[in-house]
C-alpha cells in the first residue's frame, strides 16, 4: 500500500466518528426542545413541528432520527427514567464520613435532576401517556427495572442503613419517593429556603437512620395481618 493510501485510512475514520458526534449532538438537540416544549406545553402541545423548529433542524431531519412521535416519546422516557445510572454523579464518595454522604447526595440528587425543570418535564410526559398505552407499559416497565436498582445502589453507598433498618430498600424507597415529591411541589410557589430546609430535613433523617439514632423495626402492613389471619 502507497503512502498516499495509508494516510486516507486514517481520515476516513475520523469522518465516521464525527458524522457519528454530529448525529448524537443532533439528537441530543432534538431532546432537550421536546423537554423544553414538555415543560411548558404539556405532552399534547409539543409538535413534532415545533420540537424541530426548537432544536433548528428540519422536521424532516427530526424525522430522520426519530421515525415517529411514538419513537421519541420512548426516547424520551429512557431519559428521564434512568438518571442515576452506575456513573452518575449523585453517588457520593463512598469514603466520606455519613453526615458529609448523605449531604453530598441529597444535594447532587436535587441540584442534578429532582430540583430542575426538566424533572417537571418528565412528570407532563407520565401523565400524558396515560392515554396512550404502549408507552404507559413502557414506563411501567422502566419503573419496575431501574427503581430495584436505585434503591441498591442507595443501600450499597450508605451501608450503615441496611444495618439499623429493618426494611432498608423500603427506607430507600421513601427516600426517593421524597425527592420526587419535592420535585413535582415545584410547579408551585416554593421559596428556595422552604426547599433548602426540607432537603436538610431528608439529610437528617439518613443520617440518623445511619447512625442507629432511629431504629425502626420490621411490622406486618395492616392488609399482611389481615390476610394472615
Amino acid at each position: 500500500m502507497s503512502q498516499k493510501a495509508s494516510a486516507a485510512v486514517p481520515k476516513r475514520g475520523r469522518a465516521r466518528r464525527t458524522q457519528e458526534e454530529r448525529s448524537d449532538a443532533t439528537q441530543r438537540r432534538i431532546v432537550q426542545s421536546a423537554m423544553r416544549l414538555l415543560h411548558k406545553k404539556g405532552i399534547r402541545g409539543a409538535s413534532l413541528q415545533d420540537i424541530a423548529k426548537g432544536a433548528r433542524v428540519t422536521l424532516g431531519a427530526l424525522q430522520h432520527h426519530f421515525s415517529s412521535r411514538q419513537a421519541l416519546m420512548e426516547r424520551l422516557i429512557d431519559e428521564v427514567m434512568n438518571p442515576l445510572s452506575e456513573d452518575s454523579i449523585v453517588w457520593p464518595d463512598a469514603t466520606l464520613p455519613l453526615d458529609a454522604r448523605a449531604r453530598a447526595f441529597v444535594r447532587l440528587a436535587w441540584d442534578t435532576y429532582y430540583g430542575l425543570p426538566t424533572y417537571i418535564s418528565a412528570w407532563s410526559l407520565f401523565f400524558g401517556c396515560k392515554e396512550s398505552p404502549e408507552l404507559f407499559v413502557k414506563i411501567d416497565a422502566n419503573v419496575a427495572k431501574f427503581d430495584p436498582v436505585f434503591f441498591a445502589r442507595f443501600i450499597e453507598y450508605f451501608p450503615e442503613i441496611g444495618a439499623y433498618h429493618a426494611n432498608p430498600r423500603q427506607f430507600a424507597g421513601m427516600v426517593f419517593a421524597t425527592l420526587r415529591g419535592m420535585g413535582v411541589f415545584c410547579l408551585f410557589d416554593s421559596s428556595p429556603e422552604e426547599i433548602d430546609t426540607q432537603l436538610d430535613v431528608l439529610v437528617q433523617l439518613i443520617v440518623q437512620v445511619g447512625a442507629g439514632e432511629t431504629r425502626v423495626t420490621a411490622h406486618p402492613s395492616p392488609h399482611r395481618r389481615r390476610r394472615s389471619t
